[in-house]
């Protein structure tokens, strides 16, 4: 089969794509889906730096993303379908989730300054994130809404405490402290983390964001018979082709990652023939 890299580079500089193309793009996906899912079941339940912890944990959510990615597109022999859907929003949210996920698992699964007990401030970031968003959603309830308030002056007070955040410029402490960041790094930052040219990374984040949602861009060239419609057509065909080849180089880096850390599971990865459950007849540990 030839190289994921120099199939996306020629499908990038085609006008189109045979179906042919997509179905070998398609392959490039259920593979890195199956790797991604048997190594991520081999792992689970280690003990590892909460850090890492906390990255295994984005790692699954990216693995239930390829899940859903390769069930929802045509052809796919994880689902037996006798109607095949075209439209690109199939797949457009699901690898954008898998775009954003990306960022945040390299962000978790690099290695931290203990001198500063930066992995602690991580950590610590992301709770009182996660608390300000849910006191904004059990606002109307009392009971929920005492505790989370609680919870997070706590989490607010401890993040203070961290040298690793006392040294960071006043203006993100306060964007930290009201919980509005989930990560000390921006986008910008991120993206350069993972070696992505930013450039490109926007263009992708935008083209999948207007289709993951119902944006000017997801429907004004629309066409009889054609893009958009759900039938079979040739923006729609390559549209899904780089997607899929896009999102399998992403599950596959992020798999790399993971045995880097746990390299005892390396051996997991066979392909199509990876060992997992729940999964495809071929795919399931006897």
């Amino acid at each position: 089969m030839e190289d994921i890299e120099a199939f996306a580079q020629r499908l990038m500089s085609a006008e189109g794509s045979t179906r042919e193309d997509y179905l070998q793009a398609l392959e490039y996906l259920d593979i890195a889906v199956c790797e991604a899912l048997a190594v991520g079941q081999a792992q689970a339940g280690r003990m590892a730096a909460p850090c890492v912890g906390y990255g295994t944990y984005l790692f699954a959510r990216m693995c239930s993303h390829g899940v859903a990615a390769v069930r929802a597109v045509p052809f796919s022999r994880w689902v037996q379908s006798d109607h095949q859907e075209w439209g690109f929003n199939v797949l457009a949210c699901h690898a954008r989730a898998l775009l954003e996920g990306n960022l945040y698992f390299h962000y978790f699964m690099q290695p931290t300054n203990d001198e500063l007990d930066e992995g602690r401030a991580r950590v610590t970031l992301l709770q009182l994130n996660d608390c300000t968003s849910r006191l904004k959603m059990f606002n109307g309830v009392d009971e929920q809404r005492v505790w989370y308030e609680q919870q997070r002056l706590e989490l607010q007070e401890r993040l203070r405490s961290i040298p690793y955040f006392q040294n960071l410029p006043p203006a993100v402490q306060s964007q930290c402290l009201a919980g509005k960041k989930a990560w000390f790094l921006d986008r910008a930052q991120l993206v350069e983390l993972i070696g992505m040219d930013k450039a490109g990374f926007d263009i992708l984040w935008d083209l999948w964001s207007q289709h993951s949602h119902i944006h000017p861009v997801s429907f004004l060239r629309m066409e009889p018979n054609g893009r958009g419609t759900g039938l079979e057509c040739d923006p729609d065909r390559i549209y899904l082709a780089m997607a899929m080849v896009v999102s399998a180089g992403i599950l596959g880096d992020a798999t790399d990652k993971i045995v880097e850390v746990f390299p005892d599971v390396a051996g997991e990865r066979k392909g199509l023939d990876s060992k997992f459950r729940p999964g495809p007849k071929r795919n399931r540990r006897r």
